[in-house]
């Protein structure tokens, strides 16, 4: 079976993994550095390389997704991403988990509310948010 991966890329992964588990409450973290002999493969310094990261993954609302360091593009490659989390609305344990996760994102300095998480006018939960690096985020409640 096929699955979709969102893939982001950021200027420090390692510092972004951990803003994500810190805000969004981010859980199955795995990262993959770059190691002294991969260095030049990437155009790193082999001292500096230990603090890039060529390969992580992670979950948020339980759903996967990967990122690794830019190395040499340049660009906001995050504000074209919209993200969208799905919940089920008829469940009251799901839609408290991701009201609680949506109200923690919101509260960080760094987060621009676009829309309240509430429900809508066509009868569904709606939210959404921009985080800290210009990644889109939507709330879904069907």
């Amino acid at each position: 079976m096929a699955s979709l991966i969102p893939y982001l890329s950021f200027e420090n992964t390692k510092e972004a993994l951990t803003y994500y588990e810190d805000v969004f409450g981010a859980t199955d973290i795995n990262r993959v550095p770059v190691g002294r002999e991969q260095a030049d493969q990437f155009g790193v310094d082999p001292d500096k390389a230990e603090e890039m990261t060529m390969h992580s993954e992670f979950e948020v609302g339980g759903q996967k997704l990967y990122a690794a360091d830019r190395f040499s593009e340049t660009g906001d490659f995050n504000r074209s991403i919209s993200l969208s989390l799905n919940f089920d609305q008829q469940n009251p344990d799901e839609v408290k988990r991701f009201d609680d996760i949506f109200t923690k994102i919101a509260a960080h300095p760094d987060t621009e509310v676009a829309m309240p998480l509430g429900k809508q006018f066509w009868g569904g939960m709606m939210g959404a948010l921009t985080d800290k690096y210009g990644i889109n985020w939507m709330f879904n409640g069907d």
